[in-house]
């Protein structure tokens, strides 16, 4: 093929256009990582817009995740597979995907050049992470059981977990000073507390919809209040084990750690403002920009230091009490991230 790769300009575009709050965290990060995960996250983006698009048929976006999942698997490497995916993707979305997701996917060629370009190390990070995820999108498709703890679990490790192993690994990767085992072992508690935030601040969104990512309680307001504060005190949990990732890496790795710390401190204002105005999930609460900048000013005169790390932290949820879990155990119960072939086993034999 005599395409050229993506290049960083474009990049950083398709980004601003489909995250600005990735786009605005990201570049915090050391140039290589901001690359890595760059394309990374645009390469997860990819299959989020096939699995969110309204009007491509279920079955459709099933097959075409399944076989980016396994293309991915194989490291990014058959042609031929890469030229039908791109194809039917454009053709599952002309209808249903907004004009920037659908821009990205007419340029999917283009970044998976680039993702091509990267050590192999990195490329096999992307591959099992990217991987993963795009297989729990395909067995979410048809709709997914939430009715326990267990299954909040299950959902928030195939969207935001495994983005916290495959983080966890890059950021090793970029520092050999990071312990790798003790990220790892948080990432999944880091990534499930992101995705259980947003999953509070967009129940009243969601329910519109008929979509619960939480398990079914009575419609009484006493119900709904009671499940957003057990939530909410998991999901402090979940951000509690985000900041001993944080406290992880090292000081001289300051770029991560304001990326890391800038995104959980948003999170835990947001969850803040949930426990302070809407436990029953009633409202759709977001911080304010200027709550945005004051929380990016502290972060930069805290990120360096772990102590302040934690003092900030606890200035910003004050009030909110945090329910801890094992994030060991969490992980141990959820990950694909050493099983991939045995997920990949497992979807064929589901499909059959």
């Amino acid at each position: 093929m005599e395409q050229s790769y993506l290049d960083l300009q474009r990049q950083q575009e398709h980004l601003k256009n489909v995250s600005r709050t990735f786009a605005f965290t990201i570049p915090f990060l050391p140039s290589d990582l901001v690359d890595y995960i760059s394309n990374a996250y645009l390469l997860c983006r990819i299959a989020d817009t096939i699995e969110d698009d309204p009007k491509a048929h279920p079955s459709s976006k099933i097959s075409w995740l399944n076989c980016f999942a396994q293309f991915c698997h194989n490291d990014f490497s058959d042609e031929e597979s890469l030229l039908t995916l791109h194809k039917h993707a454009l053709s599952i979305t002309k209808e249903g995907a907004k004009k920037e997701e659908y821009a990205l996917l007419e340029d999917m060629i283009l970044v998976i050049q680039r993702t091509r370009q990267y050590p192999l190390k990195v490329r096999e990070i992307l591959s099992r992470g990217v991987a993963i995820l795009s297989f729990g999108m395909a067995r979410s498709i048809n709709g997914i059981t939430i009715s326990s703890l267990q299954d909040v679990d299950r959902y928030c490790y195939f969207v935001a977990g495994v983005v916290g192993e495959l983080l966890a690994a890059l950021f090793a990767y970029s520092n050999n000073k990071i312990d790798k085992y003790a990220l790892i072992n948080l990432s999944v508690s880091f990534g499930e507390g992101l995705q259980l935030t947003n999953i509070l601040k967009d129940r009243a969104e969601d329910a519109k919809r008929g979509v619960s990512f939480l398990p079914a309680v009575d419609k009484a307001d006493d119900s709904m209040t009671k499940q957003g504060r057990e939530y909410i005190e998991y999901a402090q949990g979940h951000l509690t084990d985000a900041i001993d990732f944080i406290q992880m890496i090292p000081a001289s790795s300051y770029g991560i750690r304001m990326f890391c710390l800038l995104n959980v401190v948003m999170a835990t204002a947001t969850l803040k403002k949930i426990h302070k105005y809407d436990l029953a999930g009633i409202k759709h609460l977001k911080i304010t920009r200027r709550q945005v900048k004051t929380l990016y000013v502290l972060c930069k005169l805290c990120a360096c230091s772990n102590l302040l790390v934690r003092m900030l932290f606890r200035f910003v949820s004050f009030g909110v009490r945090a329910k801890r879990r094992s994030p060991k155990d969490l992980r141990s119960s959820v990950s694909f991230w050493d099983k991939t072939a045995r997920l990949l086993t497992f979807e064929r034999q589901e499909e059959e």
